[in-house]
């Protein structure tokens, strides 16, 4: 079925897609899915539905993937140049950039007359293609635009099937009618040859060519009547591209450009190949035929064919992920040029394609000769990174493992680089005790083979495989001022070669509240990772600068940086990262006052950390917590981190993450009404912060052990609370110096306190405003009424055994005073809190927090 031939059989089916173009109620974009065999018309509805939104003034993108180019990302969107979505080489942005910009450019084009999205043979696209349409399925334009996406069932990978399982709408092709059949292809049709074709258009039209072939016979018959040079071009246009343009032509058919035009005319007249637009190119009438073209090529003309259009690739300069799919299959055992062509191709798109980027490198690690051992190292090393990306930890770990058994030096550079990659691994996996041996190792290796990038890399390593082990020492203090002098000595080109020692410095300098350098790092960490095309490190960056600016009360400016994390990371299909950007997200929206939304990106964060217990785990399970605790679910909270922590003690928490998490405890204890329990929290959180000897735990610890004395020593409470206020803002955590500050607040009023309470109160507040911390704001506005309130000590105490149901009697003989001496007491109350009874003073003391409520006095 082609233009020009009747279109039968279809009507209904186009009318269905008419209806959704023209569909008047407003929102967002709709999808519908084609499906059917091969050869039953999907394209030819596809071109039917593209004149008929041309006629109507609707712009038309087109796009097709191709079952021989599968590894080209986005590759869905190829095709003429004037049909196609300018995706500004998203080689140098990160996936969920790439998805964005796309997504806006079809909002851009569907204004004002709407836009038809229409992309062929999509059971052949690549990865990246199938994540941006799964991400305009999610997420879907809002502007009058029709997306449709035609593709053989039997065919399409679960991927594909799932972003088009929920809300796309699917018109399912069949066989022609045999009446349907005569129509198009005339009477003299009998039911034998449609019997043969089994109803299939393309195979009847083949028949119609070649009566006395079968299906796939017609279609080889084709091929038969052609002279050696027509035959010799069809190949070379099979070998060259779903869309070949004739000067490549030319070079992979090996003859001269005059010879190829001619040919593809003569091919053209033959209706096997079809002129696209205005480009030059052209493209196979039906991707069944080329399939059939590529497959009947002889192995070593093949292997040539892709080897002439490589260096003519190359010759015009073109990028290396031009060059790679014909590089992959010309290339030979040994190839260096051919070896950097498929490792430079794969690096660009480990972060915009992980899939395609393990093939080639996977490809590449098949022509790397054992010696030297360094850039096969690298290589290893990217695939074990891309293996993790991916989920696939245990191949990544079994990789890196066999390739460094197999060196012949095992204290070269190449074991040190694959023993740092055997350390990262071990930190994702949780197993602390061994990525420290392995990071020891990497070190002393490096250090013998004095490479500087190397150095800076594992010296790096090493101070954060020894923090997750609590190891805070002047040795590590030592290293981590060695490993920032080194990376600030290194040029952009050498750090470029190790860009980890940068990541490492950053996160290192986060823990050591170098707070400052670690977003000047993390900066320039960020920026040559985007100027080299190492994407794959961006999700780290991004998670590492918001973690800053979070602490630094930017919270803003953290929102949107794991936003940016979140969003890369679920373009990875890493559960790991996904899991730190959500529990990050979770802590982030929280502060910022959403706390219910907080539980449920904290939720979601658990769950993909699973049952693995390693750091990201133990982040989502914090995150989580501290929302269920601002939620109003303390004792939910409680019950998560002790879980989590794996005892009572938490001790399966790494000591600097165990410090922050027992002062979240500690604050839930007492918040349940068990003051006693809270203390043995704050105890411990003291003890384990005394071995660390930082700032950061020390102020958690102080702050922790503020919470259980809130109740009966609220002046100590307040002077713990203040002098952590004051720790958390030597360091520039204005977030935190403000949560103690209010907590010292609190204190101070239940303490009479009233100046020095609105003192604290109002610095609080202010730090809140300054922060955008809208969750602590409402606190401190809560507790504002409280301050207020000038009690005196002896006032809240009368009020509290009132609040017992004390008579006033009875209070006089507890307190040893005169009976009148009580009743003055509470009448200063009543006035003091506008009120004229005992029970409505109790339950408004209660409301400001200067009276525990009477839930928590049971326990």
């Amino acid at each position: 079925m082609v233009i020009g031939t009747p279109f039968v059989g279809r009507r209904r089916e186009l009318d269905l897609l008419r209806g959704k173009l023209f569909d008047p109620r407003p929102g967002a974009a709709r999808f519908v899915g084609v499906t059917g065999g091969p050869g039953l018309g999907k394209t030819r509805l596809l071109a039917e539905f593209a004149a008929v939104a041309r006629d109507a003034g609707v712009p038309v993108v087109a796009g097709r993937a191709s079952e021989f180019e599968r590894h080209v990302p986005f590759g869905v969107l190829s095709g003429d140049s004037s049909s196609t979505v300018d995706i500004h080489d998203p080689i140098d942005v990160e996936r969920y950039r790439v998805h964005r910009a796309i997504r806006s450019r079809l909002v851009e084009l569907a204004a004002p007359a709407g836009l038809a999205l229409l992309l062929d043979d999509v059971h052949w696209a690549d990865d990246a293609s199938l994540e941006l349409l799964d991400h305009l399925v999610r997420h879907p334009p809002r502007a009058r635009v029709v997306i449709v996406a035609a593709y053989r069932p039997r065919q399409a990978p679960p991927r594909l099937s799932a972003a088009l399982s929920d809300g796309v709408e699917e018109i399912e092709l069949g066989a022609l009618t045999f009446a349907e059949a005569r129509e198009l292809f005339g009477d003299d049709l009998d039911r034998a040859r449609y019997a043969a074709a089994a109803g299939n258009p393309l195979y009847l039209e083949a028949l119609a060519r070649h009566p006395d072939a079968d299906g796939h016979g017609a279609l080889a018959a084709e091929l038969a009547t052609l002279g050696h040079i027509d035959l010799q071009v069809a190949r070379a246009v099979a070998v060259v591209a779903d869309v070949a343009e004739p000067t490549l032509v030319a070079a992979a058919a090996d003859l001269s450009l005059a010879e190829t035009l001619a040919a593809l005319d003569r091919l053209t007249e033959r209706d096997l190949l079809r002129p696209l637009g205005t480009s030059g190119g052209v493209r196979y009438r039906h991707p069944l035929l080329r399939s059939v073209v590529y497959q009947g090529i002889g192995s070593g003309w093949r292997f040539s064919a892709h080897a002439r259009t490589a260096a003519a690739l190359a010759a015009r300069k073109a990028p290396a992920t031009v060059r790679a799919h014909h590089v992959e299959q010309s290339a030979v055992h040994g190839d260096k040029a051919a070896i950097d062509v498929l490792v430079e191709a794969a690096v660009a798109y480990m972060n915009t394609a992980p899939s395609t980027a393990a093939h080639w490198l996977g490809a590449a690690l098949r022509l790397l000769p054992a010696e030297p051992a360094v850039p096969r190292a690298q290589v290893v090393g990217f695939c074990a990174q891309i293996e993790r990306l991916l989920g696939r930890h245990a191949e990544a770990h079994a990789l890196v493992l066999g390739e460094l058994n197999g060196l012949s030096d095992p204290d070269s550079a190449a074991a040190a680089v694959l023993k740092l990659e055997l350390a990262a691994g071990g930190l994702v996996g949780g197993n602390f005790a061994e990525v420290r041996d392995w990071a020891r190792e990497a070190l002393a290796t490096a250090r013998r083979v004095g490479d500087a990038p190397l150095l800076a890399a594992t010296t790096g390593g090493c101070v954060q495989h020894a923090y997750i082990k609590g190891v805070m020492d002047d040795e590590v203090l030592g290293l981590l001022d060695e490993s920032t002098t080194m990376v600030d000595s290194l040029l952009d080109n050498d750090l470029a070669r190790h860009l980890d020692a940068v990541l490492f410095l950053g996160w290192n300098e986060l823990v050591y509240e170098r707070l400052d350098g670690a977003l000047r790092h993390l900066a320039r960490g960020l920026q040559l990772a985007r100027a080299t095309g190492q994407n794959h490190l961006v999700t780290y960056l991004r998670i590492g600068q918001g973690t800053a600016y979070g602490l630094l009360g930017q919270l803003h400016e953290a929102a949107a940086c794991f936003d940016d994390a979140a969003e890369a990371a679920l373009l990875t299909r890493s559960d790991e990262l996904r899991t730190m950007a959500l529990a990050q997200q979770a802590w982030i929206v929280t502060w910022l006052g959403d706390p219910t939304e907080g539980v449920r990106l904290g939720t979601e964060a658990v769950r993909l950390a699973g049952p693995v217990r390693d750091w990201f785990s133990g982040v989502a399970h914090g995150m989580l917590a501290q929302a269920k605790l601002y939620a109003g679910d303390p004792a939910g909270a409680v019950e998560l981190l002790r879980r989590a922590g794996g005892d009572d003690q938490l001790s399966g928490f790494e000591p600097v993450t165990r410090v922050s998490y027992l002062e979240l405890l500690a604050a839930a204890e007492a918040e349940c009404g068990r003051p006693e329990e809270a203390m043995v929290y704050a105890e411990l959180a003291q003890k384990v912060a005394g071995t660390l000897g930082r700032q950061l735990p020390l102020a958690f610890a102080g702050l922790a052990r503020a919470h259980p004395l809130r109740a009966g020593s609220p002046s100590e409470a307040a002077e713990h609370a203040l002098a952590a206020a004051e720790k958390f803002a030597h360091m520039g955590d204005r977030v935190d110096s403000g949560r103690a500050r209010l907590v010292a607040a609190g204190a101070l009023a239940a303490a009479g306190r009233a100046k020095a309470a609105r003192h604290e109160g109002d610095l609080a507040n202010s730090l809140f405003r300054a922060c955008g911390a809208a969750l602590f704001e409402r606190m401190a506005g809560r507790l504002e009424p409280a301050v207020r309130v000038l009690l005196t000590p002896r006032e809240l105490t009368v009020l509290a055994l009132a609040a017992e149901s004390l008579t006033a009697e009875a209070i006089a003989r507890r307190l040893g005073i005169a009976t009148g001496t009580v009743q003055k007491h509470l009448e200063n109350a009543y006035r003091k809190l506008g009120t004229g009874d005992r029970l409505t003073s109790v339950l408004r003391a209660q409301a400001l927090g200067l009276l525990p409520r009477a839930e928590t006095q049971s326990h």
